[in-house]
Order: C-alpha cells, then structure tokens, then sequence
C-alpha cells in the first residue's frame, strides 16, 4: 500500500546530533514544517525481517540495546560508564547537550588512562519516539527518492548543523552528499561530514537514521580523519554488524 513520509523525518536526527556536540536552539518550528511539508512523497512499505547476527569476530563484544537490537565492538572500544560517563554527562549539561542514552568510546577513557587520551573515537546509538505512523517502516522503499528529493533533505540538514555549531567551536569543514541506502537490509539516511573543534584535528562523522514505525534509531560513528587507517576497518564491521531486533 502506498503512504507519505513524515514531516518529521529530518527533525529528530537533528535533536539528535545536537546531544552530542551542538548547542540546542529554538527553532522556527512552523517555517521548518512549511519547508518540509514541500518534500512529501509517497512511498511503498514493505514487511522487515529480521537478519541472523553477525558472527562475532574473536576478542569483540556484542552490546545489546533494550528495545533496539545490538552492534558489536572491537577489544580497542568501551562503553563508555563509571566516573568518566559521570563527567562527560556533567559536561555536556553545563554546555546545553543531552547526555547520551548509549555511547562507546576509545579504550581507557573510563579509567581516565594517558592511552585512552591518544586517539579519538565514538559511537552512539539514541531513539527517538513518536506515534504508530509516525515514522516509515523499518524496510521503506529507497527508490521513491529522485536526486532532487535527496539534494533538498542535503541542504536542508546541512543547513541545520551548521546552525547547530554557532557558539560551540566547532566548524563543518566538508559535506559529503546525503544517502538513502540500505544497510543489512534496513533502510536509512545517511549524512556524513568533516568537522572540526578550535585547532584540534578533524573528525570524519556518519550518522545512520532508520524509521521503525513508531520511532526513530540514530546510530552515529565517528573517528579522527588522521586515525582513519586504525579505525576504518573496525567500524565498517561495527556498521555491518549493527541489528534492530524491535521491528514495531
């Protein structure tokens, strides 16, 4: 049966990235809805199915989110809890952000250790809720969307996190074109860019988001561009591990 995507299918991956490293701002609201209430399209939905786990490769961990799924993480990763978990939240409350529900991080961090300050790396999976309808199904039709449709959600999410980072030190360095993918067979937008903090080096963000009906799953990696070669493979595991089991 055919339906139309949401008007809010840009609006949570935006409150989203924000809890992270923007600064919340109000938002006109009414002009954000008239902008994408232009992008209504229909869509043909399908029935997800589950896909098998991954295997797991030796020394990884599989970390399992209540009501989401799971995703695996490398020996060089940790969630991040405890006293750093502690401070980070503190942090991010005095700067504006939401702590995040689920976030792992570079080895050592919560132990405080010189090692786990040499490198820099993150992956954090938030949901965001709705009602029944509120969202496409977790396997939408990606071929609904023309280059047009993809090239107006681009600009209007560039736009955003560009907004995002006035006043917080951080600078989009590079925009990489907007996705509509499919990733272990969900379907999702995928937005992806180069940012920079102050002089401190560039870290290379992608950011998942995949519509469950009744809510929303961000799933957001993101590592130093100059680590790339130590991290790359890792996380492209990580991606093609990644599992909603919760299909509403």
């Amino acid at each position: 049966m055919k339906g139309f995507i949401l008007l809010a299918i840009l609006i949570p991956i935006f409150q989203y990235a924000m809890s992270n490293c923007y600064n919340h701002r109000t938002w006109n609201i009414k002009k954000f809805v008239v902008i994408l209430s232009l992008m209504l399209f229909s869509t043909q939905y399908y029935v997800a199915q589950n896909l098998p786990p991954s295997s797991l490769p030796s020394g990884w961990e599989r970390i399992y989110i209540k009501n989401v799924g799971n995703f695996d993480l490398p020996p060089t990763m940790e969630v991040q809890k405890g006293k750093y978990k502690e401070f980070a939240d503190v942090i991010k409350k005095i700067k504006g952000f939401d702590a995040s529900p689920l976030t792992a991080q570079q080895k050592g961090l919560n132990e405080f250790s010189n090692e786990g300050y040499e490198k820099y790396a993150r992956v954090m999976i938030q949901t965001t809720f709705g009602l029944p309808g509120d969202f496409l199904k977790l396997k939408f039709d990606t071929s609904e969307l023309s280059q047009v449709d993809k090239y107006d959600m681009s600009s209007i999410y560039k736009q955003q996190i560009q907004q995002g980072f006035l006043g917080t030190g951080l600078k989009l360095i590079e925009w990489y074109p907007l996705k509509i993918e499919k990733i272990n067979g969900m379907s999702c937008i995928h937005i992806s860019y180069k940012r920079q903090l102050g002089d401190k080096p560039f870290v290379l963000v992608h950011m998942y988001s995949f519509h469950n009906n009744d809510r929303m799953h961000i799933f957001t990696l993101s590592y130093r561009l100059a680590e790339a070669d130590y991290w790359k493979s890792d996380y492209e595991k990580i991606l093609k591990s990644f599992r909603i089991t919760n299909v509403r």
